[in-house]
């Protein structure tokens, strides 16, 4: 009797684990069919129509300034913290001004005495033109003597040349003057526009060279957008080319812009610095915002439709090309591997001699980790 309840004991403790692992096991397999990964996609087109591309890029401020002191110094005061608003002539930082007041100081008592010396060399010239003038009449009536005369005209040339020298050197030592308050002034940093401060990378009784960045100042309005552009696309890029414009810090907020400058060197690699100015731009655009830019291109040289596929989406496999296809299936698309063949490169892509036709999808990035039959969604 005791061996038989044992039996059933032990039956309904394997059913019990029988069913508990295979909850565990649908439960798994529920949590895998849920995840369906994202894949990124492009679509099949004829050559010539318009082809939408879209540039990744980040946001700048339309002038930025790095600024510095034109004098060395201690630094005595900061004015600024990083993020702060300030307007065109603001005071950023001064340096310690003792020495250049002093030579300012000094400047202005050199200044005093070359024109008390101006004043002593015009009272000789005119005295000593004066007696040139009588001597010269006296020496023409015969009543003084050609010594005489030389003497008197002499002492007029001399005393002539003094008082040159003494205005020169007044201009000299105005210069100076106004070169020892430059000094005074330029102890002081003022925001050459109004902006925001981005950076500061100085503190307080620091010394400091002139030259030295101390902080860097970005402008608030107009903000711009760089992006990079493949060589394939930049021939088609023009001034004041219209573009779309997402940005993803701003819950992907659309914004209209256009081109403002096209770059002719590289950025390095095969891209070329495109800068887009935003039309109606918002407060909440920051420098270093990443975007996306979506340019509209027509290829106008194309005499005759040729289907053609993006570039990234062609694979090479021992089979030849092929490429992913993604047909829609309820809420989600269907992975199928496609075998095609190629044609020329072209800047919509690759041209499609057989295997695809116009409007399917493709997949665009990832195609190693792909398999025939997969179900993604396709990646906005």
């Amino acid at each position: 009797m005791s061996s038989l309840n044992l039996n059933q004991s032990l039956f309904q403790v394997i059913i019990l684990f029988v069913l508990i692992f295979s909850s565990c096991g649908n439960e798994k397999k529920e949590v895998i069919e849920q995840v369906i990964r994202p894949v990124k996609y492009g679509e099949v087109i004829m050559s010539g129509d318009i082809l939408n591309e879209t540039f990744s890029g980040s946001a700048q401020s339309s002038k930025e300034s790095k600024m510095s002191f034109k004098v060395g110094g201690t630094i005595t005061k900061i004015n600024v913290h990083v993020g702060d608003q300030v307007k065109r002539g603001e005071l950023i930082a001064k340096v310690d001004q003792t020495d250049y007041s002093v030579q300012y100081q000094q400047s202005l008592a050199n200044m005093k005495s070359v024109e008390t010396q101006i004043q002593s060399a015009k009272s000789q010239l005119v005295n000593s033109k004066a007696t040139y003038e009588r001597i010269e009449k006296l020496y023409e009536n015969n009543s003084v003597s050609i010594s005489e005369f030389e003497q008197a005209k002499s002492g007029f040339e001399l005393a002539e040349a003094a008082h040159n020298a003494s205005l020169a050197q007044a201009n000299a030592s105005k210069k100076q003057v106004e070169s020892a308050q430059n000094q005074v002034k330029y102890s002081n940093l003022l925001a050459p526009f109004s902006g925001i401060i981005t950076s500061l990378n100085v503190e307080e009784n620091e010394l400091v060279g002139s030259g030295s960045p101390i902080a860097t100042i970005s402008a608030i309005t107009d903000p711009e957008i760089l992006v990079g552009i493949p060589e394939i696309f930049i021939s088609k890029v023009n001034k004041n080319q219209e573009v779309q414009i997402t940005f993803s810090a701003l819950n992907n907020q659309g914004f209209s812009g256009s081109v403002y400058e096209v770059g002719y060197s590289s950025m390095g690699g095969s891209t070329y610095p495109v800068t887009i100015r935003i039309q109606s731009p918002s407060m909440e655009i920051r420098p270093g915002m990443a975007a996306d830019v979506k340019f509209r291109f027509n290829d106008e040289e194309v005499k005759s439709e040729r289907l053609v596929a993006p570039a990234s989406a062609i694979g090479e496999d021992s089979n030849g090309h092929f490429v992913f296809s993604l047909e829609k299936v309820e809420e989600n698309f269907l992975v199928q591997k496609k075998n095609v063949q190629i044609g020329n490169l072209t800047t919509e892509g690759f041209e499609i001699l057989n295997g695809l036709s116009k409007g399917e999808l493709v997949a665009t990035a990832g195609l190693s980790t792909l398999l025939n039959g997969m179900k993604v969604r396709l990646m906005n």
